[in-house]
C-alpha cells in the first residue's frame, strides 16, 4: 500500500525527533522513523534528525552519572 507522504519541513523533523526519539525503546529504532521521513522531504537530513532523536533519547534514558563517565 502506497501513502502519500506530507510535505514536511524542518520544524516538523525537530518536533518529531524531540518527542519520539525519547519514547522508542532503543535508539536503533530510530531508522525505521527516519527511513519513512526520507519520503516526506527530498532535502530531509536524515544524520542531522538521527543525531537529534539520539540526543533526545539519551537525555531520557542515560543516567548522568553514565553519562558524565563516557565523557
Amino acid at each position: 500500500m502506497q501513502v502519500n507522504a506530507p510535505k514536511m519541513t524542518r520544524q516538523h523533523y525537530e518536533f518529531i525527533a524531540d518527542i519520539m526519539g525519547p519514547q522508542v525503546a532503543w535508539p536503533s529504532h530510530l531508522h525505521s522513523i527516519a527511513d519513512a521521513l526520507v519520503a516526506t522531504n527530498p532535502l530531509f537530513n536524515k544524520q542531522k534528525f538521527l543525531d537529534r532523536a539520539v540526543a533526545a533519547w539519551e537525555k531520557n534514558h542515560v543516567p548522568k552519572e553514565l553519562d558524565d563517565d563516557i565523557n
